[in-house]
């Protein structure tokens, strides 16, 4: 093979990788369940693994299949809480919330990635199924609130600790913000489990979320 003929082959095989970087750099991920939590349904039981919310060895970002999500609506000025307890002894939750509103037209089975931060928005417009390669529209989940239960030896201030005495159990509240009859969904999993905690299995974690009016 020529030199010629060589650089040609390096030159079609970097633009075939750029294009199949760029025709799926756009793909999102399933998730198989959300739970739907309403005024009839408040309670749920979650099931997530111990560093599903944060995981220091994959950046600090939490791992979309490694948690468990949950869905609400609320209006403007509602009070939201959301409570969560672990069944295991030394595993420790975290919550994040996003409200996807109308410039978010994807299903909202579909999230950007297989990880996801916590304390930031979570956006990619012109999704595709990573599957299937079907066009779903845009993805965009606006942060709301995030924190994790404080009650353990390692700290993650950007993170925002609760330290309420009440290891493994995690409580956060907050006013709905965005104008009218908002969706909001949330994830939940584990984060810096105790000593001795599998970290390749799931937990059920006991969720409830209440919605009340001002």
């Amino acid at each position: 093979m020529t030199v010629t003929m060589i650089k040609k082959t390096l030159l079609i095989s970097l633009l075939t990788t750029g294009m199949f970087t760029a025709a799926n750099s756009q793909a999102a991920t399933q998730l198989p369940v959300i739970n739907a939590f309403t005024a009839e349904v408040t309670e749920a039981v979650l099931s997530v693994k111990s560093k599903g919310w944060h995981d220091a060895a994959f950046g600090d970002m939490g791992w979309t299949h490694s948690s468990d999500w949950g869905s609400f609506s609320a209006n403007k000025g509602e009070t939201v809480r959301i409570k969560v307890a672990s069944t295991q002894l030394g595993l420790h939750p975290g919550i994040t919330v996003w409200h996807r509103g109308i410039d978010d037209t994807a299903p909202d089975s579909y999230v950007v990635d297989h990880f996801y931060p916590q304390n930031a928005n979570f956006v990619k417009i012109g999704v595709t199924d990573e599957t299937t390669g079907e066009k779903l529209g845009n993805i965009v989940m606006r942060h709301i609130i995030h924190a994790y239960d404080g009650d353990n030896t390692v700290k993650v201030g950007r993170m925002k600790p609760v330290k309420d005495g009440r290891a493994g159990e995690l409580e956060i509240s907050f006013k709905a913000p965005k104008k009218g009859l908002g969706q909001y969904m949330f994830v939940v999993g584990g984060i810096n489990p105790d000593e001795g905690v599998d970290t390749s299995l799931k937990y059920d974690m006991n969720v409830s979320v209440s919605v009340t009016k001002p």
